[in-house]
């Protein structure tokens, strides 16, 4: 039951990882933004399947990418 949870909670994670990337670079899309916080904090650029995986199965590296996420929509005034 709880490998069954890690799982699931690691392809949740892989998922909104890809959507968090997918955000700053085409919503957001301020390339000031996007390289110099969400590239240098987030998700590498070109990021492979494995990469995604690495960061979802470390609660730190996860964590990190939440607030490097969190801080790219401040900065482009989208959250306070």
């Amino acid at each position: 039951m709880l490998m069954t949870r890690q799982i699931d909670i690691t392809t949740w994670r892989i998922e909104f990882l890809k959507q968090f990337d997918y955000y700053v670079r085409n919503i957001i899309g301020d390339d000031d933004i996007t390289v110099n916080i969400w590239l240098a904090g987030g998700v590498p650029d070109g990021y492979t399947d494995e990469d995604l995986r690495e960061i979802a199965i470390d609660d730190e590296l996860w964590l990190d990418c939440v607030d490097c996420y969190a801080n790219c929509c401040r900065v482009a005034g989208v959250i306070d």
